[in-house]
């Protein structure tokens, strides 16, 4: 199905997309790349905003946004949160002949408690078989798995190494040395290559979850063998959580902070400033980062748990063994009954570590670039197009 026979053999008729359009947060993207692609197949569509404590952080344009009201709305966030908007705004509702649900969850099950969430919506769609696995458990509606388009953006030139005082060479792996020689090895300076770990979490998608402390205790660990090694952690919506939101961060002269919000060009000169992308979550959805750093040609270490299962494997990615956890009281937002996630074993992320610098000496990770392609919003299109075009009778 093409553009052009969309656009000719159908009504002008559109979408309602509902969500955090100008916000930096993955649910927010999710209704990006969605436009985006519709942009793409000229389809009409009206975008409402729902507010969050970095509205606006985000600017936005697309050539096919109308202020039109449409039949069909789509609703890109959480399922209890869909429930909230229910209570505060029910013509959001009400108004639509036809209700989908882009829902997110990141547990291996739903709770029962919120399944009243899901029948707000006719159908569902989600990013991944994982999250699609456990709504379908809990209700017999159309539950598509249907990832979205991961846009990437031409960089800036924005130097990251350069900012952050780290070596612009990348990293090759070291041959064993002599003790004469490892006695005088000291920190990474300019005229030493390095070896770059990135990582980038919300802090609002919770601490537990995205693990960020096993991913400093891993690189630690690593840092102690590799001293021109460095790891960029990319906060993002820490300012409203307190003074000592990132006290726990340690003070290393090999751990570099980003707190400040990325434009999605300097995002990507950020990817390009790094050779590996390290996530040892316990579990999740989609997973857009580990999809961008595909793109991006980074090396991947990652939890092989939940929905990153779909796109990462052993040809393109270094996946890290993990055992069956509990998730504790607090771990999740707003849950109420037990479940579980992953547990990822640091011994196997260190061994994957020192693998991903390896490889990253031979050059750029071509597989994962390979993979990646699959999630531009030109393929993804031309699959969504008869999917979209039921909706648009």
């Amino acid at each position: 199905m093409s553009r052009d026979s969309i656009t000719r053999n159908t009504p002008v008729k559109g979408f309602n997309l509902i969500g955090y359009a100008t916000s930096p947060m993955g649910l927010g993207e999710d209704l990006r790349s969605f436009a985006a692609m519709l942009d793409y197949l000229g389809i009409p569509f009206s975008v409402v905003d729902v507010p969050t404590d970095v509205q606006g952080k985000v600017p936005v344009a697309w050539q096919h946004m109308t202020t039109e009201d449409y039949g069909t709305s789509v609703f890109f966030m959480a399922a209890n949160e869909c429930l909230k908007l229910a209570q505060a705004n029910p013509v959001l509702f009400t108004q639509p002949t036809k209700k989908i649900g882009y829902f997110l969850w990141e547990l291996p099950d739903f709770p029962t408690e919120d399944v009243p969430a899901l029948m707000l919506v006719d159908h569902i769609w989600c990013p991944t078989r994982f999250v699609q696995e456990a709504f379908f458990s809990k209700s017999k509606q159309l539950t598509l798995a249907l990832p979205l388009p991961v846009v990437q953006h031409a960089g800036t030139g924005r130097n990251f190494r350069a900012e952050l005082n780290i070596p612009e060479g990348k990293a090759k792996a070291k041959k064993k040395a002599s003790p004469e020689a490892s006695s005088q090895t000291t920190t990474g300076s300019p005229n030493k290559q390095a070896f770059v770990c990135l990582f980038m979490f919300d802090l609002h998608s919770t601490m537990a979850r995205k693990n960020p402390e096993a991913v400093i205790r891993v690189f630690l660990e690593f840092a102690k063998t590799n001293p021109d090694a460095y790891l960029i952690l990319k906060v993002s919506r820490w300012q409203n959580m307190g003074r000592n939101a990132l006290a726990w961060i340690p003070k290393h002269p090999q751990i570099k902070l980003i707190k400040e919000t990325l434009k999605p060009a300097e995002l990507s000169d950020l990817y390009q400033s790094a050779n590996c992308y390290m996530s040892l979550h316990r579990s999740e959805g989609f997973g857009r980062t580990l999809v961008e750093a595909l793109q991006q040609g980074l090396h991947v270490v990652s939890t092989n748990f939940s929905g990153p299962k779909d796109f990462l494997n052993e040809h393109n990615a270094l996946l890290v063994d993990w055992s069956r956890t509990s998730v504790l009281p607090g771990d999740y937002p707003h849950l109420k009954t037990p479940s579980w996630w992953a547990n990822p074993n640091e011994a196997h992320a260190l061994q994957q570590l020192h693998q991903a610098l390896q490889r990253a000496a031979q050059g750029p990770n071509l597989q994962g670039q390979k993979d990646g392609e699959a999630f531009m919003p030109k393929g993804l299109a031309d699959k969504y197009a008869p999917i979209l075009k039921t909706y648009l009778k």
